[in-house]
C-alpha cells in the first residue's frame, strides 16, 4: 500500500524511501497528516517507520519539505551506498531459478547466504576467490527506543538489520580504511564516503 502526501509519493507501508527522518520531523513539528489522515508524528513514534537515509547529495533538500516536493520525483527510491562489513550479521536465503533451455517448468533453489555459517557448512563450489569480503548496504534511517538508527541490509541476501553502538564504531573504522584508498586517487568519491560514515548512527 502506498503512502502519499499531498499526492506525493513518501513510501509504502512502514518503508518511507522517499521521505527522509528529518523530513518527517519538519512535517511533524507542523502537525501535518498524510494522504490517509496518519499524523508524522505517528510515524516518528511507532517504532515500526523507516526513512530514506540522508545521502550528503540530497542535503539541498534535507529538512526543507518544499524541496522534498519539488524534488521527490528525482529521488532513486531504495537508494543505498555499499560498506564492508567486519562483524557477524544475520542472513536471509537466496532465490537462485532454473528452468529447462526448451521449456519445462522452473524451479526455485533456495541457498543460504554466501557469507552465512550455513552456507559454508554445504561445501558449495563457487567461483575462485568465493564470495569476497562481506559488505552491507546503508539502506534507512529509523527511530528505536527513541534513538536514531541505521538500518543496514546484506549486500547478497538483502536481510535488514541495525546494530548497537559497539558494532556500529567497527563497521565505521572498517569504512573509513576500506575508503582511505580513494583520498588522493578520487577525493569526491573519498568525501562522500566519509559523509555517509559520519552519519551512521
Amino acid at each position: 500500500m502506498g503512502q502519499y502526501y499531498k499526492k506525493n509519493k513518501i513510501g509504502t507501508c512502514e518503508c518511507m524511501y522517499y521521505l527522509t527522518l528529518a523530513e518527517a520531523q519538519v512535517l511533524a513539528s507542523k502537525g501535518a497528516r498524510d494522504d490517509d489522515d496518519i499524523a508524522f508524528k505517528e510515524y516518528l513514534e511507532d517504532n515500526t517507520t523507516r526513512f530514506r537515509f540522508p545521502f550528503p547529495d540530497e542535503d539541498n533538500t534535507a529538512g526543507s519539505v518544499d524541496l522534498f516536493m519539488a524534488h521527490n520525483g528525482k529521488r532513486e527510491p531504495f537508494k543505498t551506498f555499499l560498506l564492508p562489513c567486519p562483524i557477524e550479521i544475520n542472513h536471509d536465503d537466496i532465490c537462485i531459478s532454473n528452468s529447462h533451455p526448451g521449456g519445462g517448468y522452473n524451479v526455485n533453489i533456495f541457498l543460504p547466504c554466501l557469507h552465512s555459517k550455513e552456507f559454508n557448512a554445504l561445501n558449495i563450489r563457487t567461483s575462485q576467490g568465493g564470495a569476497g569480503e562481506q559488505f552491507i548496504g546503508v539502506e534507512f534511517q529509523a527511530i528505536r527506543e527513541g534513538k536514531i538508527k541505521t538500518i543496514f541490509k546484506c549486500a547478497r541476501c538483502r536481510q535488514s538489520q541495525r546494530f548497537d553502538d559497539s558494532d556500529n564504531e567497527k563497521i565505521k573504522e572498517r569504512a573509513k580504511e576500506y575508503f582511505s584508498v580513494y583520498e588522493k586517487s578520487n577525493p569526491g568519491q573519498f568525501d562522500y564516503a566519509m559523509k555517509v560514515i559520519e552519519r551512521i548512527s
